[in-house]
């Protein structure tokens, strides 16, 4: 076993007993166990005995009493730590604990703290906004004559697509340069998910080049990391669609050939 390897082995093992410390801190403290070993508090016995910040023992008292009665998310915290159901133990309920438990299972926390973000503002997303413009008597006129029978929304969205690149069938993944630019030029670089104000990082095929092998700007999209990771879960309603128009899923369609795709992405990242 090389240098690196005996690090990654290690760091693995470091990170599998810093998880089980954390899970353990719960009965120290309710059993006042740093009491009888001779410390002043639960804080100087963790900080001695596995370098935990007082922080880092705060977060997982709470974590702990909230999912407590919880088992679906305590058996999550057994295996992927306290602080990887963070994002859900507030807001997880006895009703609720196993779909949130399903999605702690799957996700990152990064990703799940996206995913809980976006499912609790659905419920208050409008479907339009109403925008009022102060504009020149002559640029109305040109607006009003571009519009002919065409609704205000409409000719927006025309508008929006000017200069729209075509679509081209590729047998490489790679994006041509100039679809790169308008995809990534939509939004102004931002995640093209709506309301997320996040820098895009990665081109994201809505219909799954696997299953196309075309570059379509119509179905490319840029993506934050933890809102293209949502995607590959299959969590995306209506992802063929305009950004706007996208919805949560609770659970994945694995009708969907998309899923199959999904599952081997996930597969070669976990890998």
């Amino acid at each position: 076993m090389n240098t690196h390897e005996k690090f990654k082995e290690y760091g693995k093992k470091a990170l599998e007993y810093r998880r089980k410390c954390e899970m353990l801190l719960p009965e120290i403290f309710k059993s006042e166990i740093w009491r009888e070993k001779g410390f002043l508090s639960i804080y100087e016995y963790a900080a001695k005995l596995a370098g935990m910040s007082a922080a880092v023992v705060d977060d997982c008292l709470k974590i702990h009493k909230r999912i407590e009665d919880k088992p679906e998310l305590m058996a999550i915290a057994e295996v992927k730590g306290l602080r990887a159901v963070k994002p859900v133990a507030y807001i997880a309920t006895q009703e609720t604990a196993v779909f949130w438990a399903d999605k702690a299972a799957e996700m990152s926390q990064h990703t799940l703290q996206t995913y809980v973000k976006e499912f609790r503002n659905e419920s208050d997303v409008k479907s339009e906004e109403e925008v009022t413009m102060k504009l020149k008597p002559e640029v109305l006129k040109q607006l009003e004559k571009m519009r002919g029978e065409l609704t205000w929304n409409d000719l927006m969205e025309r508008l929006l697509g000017n200069d729209v690149p075509e679509a081209v069938e590729a047998s490489s993944r790679h994006v041509p340069n100039e679809m790169q630019r308008f995809s990534k030029g939509k939004f102004n670089g931002k995640c093209h998910y709506p309301n997320c104000t996040r820098p895009g990082e990665i081109l994201h095929h809505t219909q799954r080049f696997a299953l196309e092998r075309v570059h379509d700007p119509a179905r490319l999209v840029y993506l934050c990391k933890a809102h293209e990771q949502i995607a590959h879960l299959g969590l995306f309603d209506n992802e063929d669609e305009a950004p706007h128009s996208w919805r949560l899923r609770e659970a994945a369609d694995k009708s969907d050939l998309k899923y199959f795709v999904d599952r081997k992405v996930q597969g070669y990242r976990s890998g």
